[in-house]
């Protein structure tokens, strides 16, 4: 089957809905497929389990909050303005994404067994910036 970007886009975008909505837990493959508009094999030709997905998810997400960390830090400014500014734009990203959903604690909580290894690396890239910086 030919790979077609329309359709992995979509699938994420489906998935990121509904874990915002329902869960990791509460989300099937099959809803996912559904809220994507395609059939549950298509799904499956793409991503091989709902893993798969959240930690695609998660990557793209950790990429956009590095990148306005890092914007930020190397902005305009004193040190000062410049570390607030990266810290804010960290935690505004995250923030925004998850305001409303029932289930930020478990899509990004620290003890969430796919998240965390992530979202530790990327606090200690982030520390690391920052202590250069400083």
């Amino acid at each position: 089957m030919k790979s077609s970007p329309g359709k992995r886009e979509a699938i994420l975008a489906a998935a990121q809905t509904l874990f915002l909505k329902h869960g990791l837990r509460g989300t099937s493959m099959e809803a996912i497929a559904r809220e994507a508009g395609i059939a549950k094999p298509t799904l499956y030709a793409y991503f091989p389990d709902k893993a798969a997905i959240f930690s695609t998810l998660l990557e793209q997400l950790i990429a956009t909050w590095r990148q306005d960390f890092l914007i930020a830090l190397g902005g305009e400014g004193d040190v000062a303005r410049r570390v607030g500014a990266a810290l804010t734009a960290k935690y505004k990203g995250a923030m925004r994404l998850l305001a409303g959903s029932a289930h930020a604690d478990e899509l990004f909580g620290e003890g969430d067994r796919l998240a965390a290894g992530p979202l530790g690396a990327l606090d200690g890239e982030l520390a690391a910036a920052l202590e250069a910086e400083l």
